[in-house]
């Protein structure tokens, strides 16, 4: 399988996210505001899952049609 430029960008932004999360830990940010970047991660992470299964989803479909049409090789 191969990654798009817009997923290997999308797991950098959530690399950057994660690092800022790590930096706020380090110098005792208050611990709403480190929640708060926390769930932005994992609405990140969310996302970026749901895409993969489209993805997944997508490839598969086309791969049962060409399947069924006799195409597949």
């Amino acid at each position: 399988m191969e990654y798009s430029k817009r997923i290997r960008n999308r797991v950098s932004r959530i690399e950057g996210q994660v690092g800022g999360i790590k930096r706020m830990i380090a110098s005792n940010t208050d611990e709403d505001k480190v929640m708060t970047q926390l769930q932005a991660v994992i609405s990140s992470l969310e996302s970026l899952k749901l895409e993969l299964v489209k993805k997944q989803m997508k490839e598969t479909l086309v791969e049962d049609i060409r399947k069924s049409l006799g195409l597949s090789e």
